[in-house]
């Protein structure tokens, strides 16, 4: 077989699209066709290529701009935590909360692809107006963090080092656990490892999946599968969630085109118990536009239960 051959492989697997067949399908055909070309013809960096692909770390320009967009925020903390031993480093931005009388919650919040930590503000936004202080982190390869191209172990890495430095910084601190897409899964793995220790009052998923397979499964059925398996990026939260401890609270967009709101429920149903179901007629990212003040209203009441049961 050669690479050649790809295309029309990626044409008759059972994932055929149309002339009339919607853009998004034609585009998966051709990313599958690029993946199997890059196998066929024995392409060494294949790793490093569905690595980039997959993850789509976004950097900041340069010291200057992230100096820039600190000047341009001035509530905003930069806090740079050291990680590894080769001397990389990853940075968290901490958004105070409003001044409050009632006991302090933080959340550490762990987003997914290609958004850093800046480009998520708005999605930290009704955290921090439920008067929560909220720490965002960069993994190493987003914003002012150190560049590379990141995997499944430096992500991990980063968060588990991140959350060590906090718990150093503000000890008996009450803390939720926050991940959105990508972000779930390094949320379940770093409260699996806390696991037994009555480290947080919270842990919440938003827009989460079962596995990177799945997605994959999702988007281009037995393929998709096949060719996340092709790599090492497994982002296995099914087989860690039943280890990690309640409460849990799911948020999830019906509309959501990325991750289907099927793996939602499915990682749901695997949860540990109590656990809270909520979803919105919206996308992927955009749950903070919620119109109706669910979105809002469900933070209050995170912040609220924390502070009456600090601990699970």
């Amino acid at each position: 077989m050669t690479p050649s051959a790809a295309p029309q492989i990626a044409a008759t697997a059972g994932w055929p699209c149309a002339e009339s067949a919607p853009v998004a399908c034609r585009r998966r055909v051709s990313l599958v066709a690029l993946l199997l070309s890059l196998l066929l013809s024995g392409c060494s960096s294949l790793d490093v290529w569905q690595r980039t692909k997959l993850y789509r770390p976004t950097p900041v320009a340069s010291v200057e701009q992230w100096q820039q967009m600190l000047a341009e925020r001035p509530e905003l903390e930069a806090i740079t935590v050291p990680v590894g031993s080769g001397g990389d480093q990853v940075q968290l931005l901490h958004w105070p909360a409003p001044p409050d009388p009632g006991r302090a919650v933080r959340v550490l919040y762990l987003h997914g692809t290609f958004r850093h930590a800046f480009q998520n503000l708005a999605k930290a936004a009704p955290m921090q107006r439920a008067g929560l202080d909220v720490y965002l982190l960069d993994y190493r390869g987003w914003g002012a963090s150190s560049a590379r191209v990141p995997d499944e172990a430096s992500i991990h890495e980063d968060a588990w080092t991140a959350w060590q430095a906090l718990q150093k910084q503000a000890p008996n601190t009450h803390w939720v656990i926050y991940g959105h897409s990508m972000g779930s899964a390094v949320a379940v793995r770093l409260a699996e490892r806390l696991t037994g220790q009555g480290a947080y009052c919270a842990l919440v998923l938003e827009s989460a999946f079962t596995s990177f397979a799945d997605v994959g499964g999702a988007a281009a059925g037995w393929l998709g599968r096949g060719l996340t398996a092709l790599g090492n990026e497994r982002m296995d939260s099914a087989g860690r969630i039943a280890r990690v401890d309640p409460p849990l609270w799911f948020f999830h967009g019906s509309r959501d085109q990325t991750v289907p709101l099927v793996l939602g429920r499915a990682l749901f149903e695997l949860a540990p118990s109590p656990k809270r179901w909520a979803e919105w007629p919206l996308r992927h990212s955009n749950l903070q536009t919620d119109p109706s003040g669910r979105y809002d209203a469900a933070w209050r009441e995170i912040a609220q239960s924390c502070r009456a049961n600090p601990k699970p």
